[in-house]
């Protein structure tokens, strides 16, 4: 939309409760949340450029308790940038302009600023109804703020306020940048040859500018200077970690660019935590990586198959945003890993696929052509033209994107991979964006793989990719 954001908080208040499901993609109070992906436009030396795109991002503690919220930056290969803590109180509001953080000023976002660090006692006003009905003033209503969750022992190691932290722009900057390079070619049986050459797409001319990268938001039970890359983050606390099952946090994305006068709103990825899952979860690659004592993660897993769709003609143009919790890059022989991190399939309006030439080979040895892998970062906008997609068909349709482990092999790749996509869509002056469709989630449901995915019950056709055609 144009200069437009709509705002649709749906705030689950009473009780402590909101309508959920756990392993579902729905927009719910949660522990954790992904803000996928992250753009601020910036010239070569990493210096934010005003007019270009930002990126905002407002986080709602939607409970009456005061709330320690973690903030972890991750660059582009998931490599973690740097990390903060804020105190929410009851019913708080948090907001970031992402440009801030490139240039090091917290003292723009930071709640602490005004309130002197982790302040004791409860902060915030006791709410009051308000609407068409005459018996506001009646019981039950909302409980009022209250400092409940935190012992004294929550504050060691609060740094806030933070204040002008500009003298580390340069630090955060290098590390934003560092994966941000042209990767022309593509290794695409991982045997460390090149098989694809000076491929034209968009990772051909990846530059430093935009800046793009994710941000994780974790409740916590204390500050801590800690990545959840990092061993300590769950062996504290007698192996509990510092992340807490508080499923309080929504919150939504902006993406503004004021010299095109665009600007695109989602809801960040909300992650709900559960103490009795016992599958893989969203930490689980981190657990496991760093040897924890605790492997068992209890954050629900995001989706290994979307569906989403596209439009190329009569001025509009689409990207896809796909954010995944592996990168597939060699960099000591500067190729893009292409071997199997994903394959999609694509139909446009006239009932036409994108579709491989059948050739006459001896059995077990028919291969396709070698495809690029245009996803290798952990996260990416990639705009979604037959350069990128060879021989995608022209005008509007649809593409279905299919990860591992939701790709029936013999050996998973890539052992705990899990996304998120979107798609964005610009004509003219105006811009919008929206969540693709989840097809599947292998770790909620181990048979949603090619050709059954997320398959719906009741009468009707079922095609063979197992959605129900009524």
């Amino acid at each position: 939309m144009k200069k437009t954001i709509i705002l649709a908080l749906a705030l689950a208040l009473v009780g402590g409760a909101a309508y959920a499901n756990f392993c579902a993609r729905d927009t719910v109070p949660a522990a954790t949340l992904l803000v996928p992906y992250i753009v601020v436009d910036a010239d070569a030396s990493g210096n934010p450029i005003s007019s270009g795109y930002t990126t905002l991002t407002v986080v709602t503690n939607v409970s009456s308790a005061k709330q320690l919220i973690h903030v972890t930056v991750w660059n582009a290969v998931s490599s973690a940038v740097v990390d903060f803590d804020e105190v929410l109180s009851g019913y708080d509001v948090w907001s970031i302009n992402w440009r801030d953080l490139v240039t090091g000023d917290f003292e723009n976002f930071d709640t602490s600023a005004k309130s002197g660090g982790f302040w004791s006692g409860t902060v915030g006003t006791a709410p009051s109804p308000f609407g068409p009905t005459t018996n506001t003033m009646v019981p039950p209503a909302l409980t009022n703020p209250q400092d409940t969750d935190y012992a004294t022992p929550a504050m060691t190691n609060c740094g806030m306020p933070w204040g002008n932290l500009s003298q580390y722009k340069g630090i955060i900057v290098s590390k934003l940048q560092a994966p941000l390079i042209a990767w022309p070619n593509q290794d695409t049986n991982c045997d460390t040859k090149t098989e694809i050459t000076a491929w034209p797409g968009w990772l051909s001319s990846v530059t430093a500018s935009p800046l793009f990268f994710y941000a994780t938001i974790d409740t916590v039970t204390a500050c801590n200077a800690l990545f959840p890359s990092s061993v300590d983050y769950w062996n504290a606390n007698g192996n509990l970690g510092y992340n807490t099952r508080n499923n309080v946090l929504t919150g939504y994305d902006f993406y503004l660019n004021f010299s095109q006068n665009y600007s695109e709103s989602l809801p960040t990825v909300n992650i709900e935590a559960y103490a009795g899952y016992t599958g893989t979860g969203f930490y689980s690659k981190y657990r496991n990586q760093v040897g924890v004592n605790v492997t068992q993660d209890d954050r629900e897993p995001l989706g290994t198959a979307y569906a989403f769709n596209y439009f190329n003609s009569l001025g509009v143009t689409t990207s896809v945003a796909v954010w995944k919790n592996y990168s597939e890059f060699d960099t000591i022989n500067d190729n893009v890993l292409a071997c199997r991190p994903y394959v999609y399939y694509a139909w446009d309006e006239n009932e036409q696929s994108k579709s491989r030439t059948t050739q006459a080979c001896p059995s077990g040895l028919c291969f396709g052509n070698p495809e690029p892998n245009v996803f290798p970062f952990e996260t990416q906008s990639v705009p979604v033209t037959s350069t990128n997609f060879n021989a995608l068909m022209s005008g509007n349709g649809w593409m279905l994107i299919v990860f591992d482990p939701s790709v029936p092999n013999l050996q998973q790749a890539e052992p705990y991979l899990q996304a998120y996509v979107f798609a964005k869509y610009n004509y003219g002056a105006y811009s919008t964006s929206v969540e693709a469709t989840t097809m599947g989630n292998f770790w909620c449901a181990a048979p949603q793989v090619l050709p059954t995915l997320n398959t719906n019950a009741g009468t009707g056709l079922m095609s063979p990719y197992g959605v129900l055609f009524e």
